[in-house]
């Protein structure tokens, strides 16, 4: 909810990006473990797998407008168009839409921790004075790349992990659930960052 001070003080765009991503992340979780039954659906796999389109899709335009560097949003621009046709061949034609597509988890996992690296080697290389505790970009990359570096082996062997050692699974799965909570938390204070420079830009 934190997230939601990004449309009501008119924070960046890129900010605002986080914001809606945060709200579809929350909307998914709701969906996938509370109302499955309303659509007479099995698995809540459908649901993930259309949520990492979406996440891979906003981190890709959310890098590509606070990265400067004309190769990385070259980058971008190229996972963006590539990242779907992938996505939807994956999908569709090798796992199906009921099964967990770990192909396009790896692709997407393994491009936002360079994107977050890409930021945080420029942000640390740069020569302006930052000051971290008013700069929410560099902690919502520090939280991804905490995430998703972590998720990346995980997910990438789901399927083979759930069909042949569940108790493995189901314990990972969970250390996967306190990362996410880290994450979000950094993202949490990423927002109050920005809350706390703008407030004293007011006084």
């Amino acid at each position: 909810m934190f997230s939601l001070i990004s449309f009501r003080l008119n924070f960046p765009f890129h900010l605002k990006l986080i914001s809606i991503l945060i709200g579809i992340a929350l909307l998914t979780e709701v969906f996938a473990n509370y109302l499955l039954f309303f659509f007479h659906l099995n698995t809540n796999h459908p649901v993930y797998n259309i949520y990492i389109l979406i996440q891979g899709c906003i981190y890709a335009i959310y890098y590509k407008l606070i990265i400067t560097v004309k190769a990385v949003k070259r980058g971008a621009n190229i996972f963006l168009m590539f990242f779907f046709i992938f996505w939807f061949a994956t999908t569709f034609f090798v796992f199906g839409l009921n099964v967990w597509n770990s192909y396009a988890v790896m692709i997407g996992d393994l491009f936002i921790i360079c994107m977050s690296a890409a930021y945080l080697f420029k942000f640390i290389t740069s020569d302006d004075l930052l000051n971290l505790k008013h700069c929410p970009e560099f902690w919502i990359a520090v939280g991804s790349i905490i995430y998703f570096s972590c998720e990346l082996p995980f997910t990438g062997i789901f399927n083979y992990l759930a069909d042949n050692f569940e108790t493995t699974t189901i314990f990972l799965y969970n250390v996967l659930q306190v990362l996410n909570i880290i994450m979000y938390s950094i993202f949490i204070y990423a927002f109050l960052c920005r809350l706390k420079t703008r407030t004293t830009k007011f006084l």
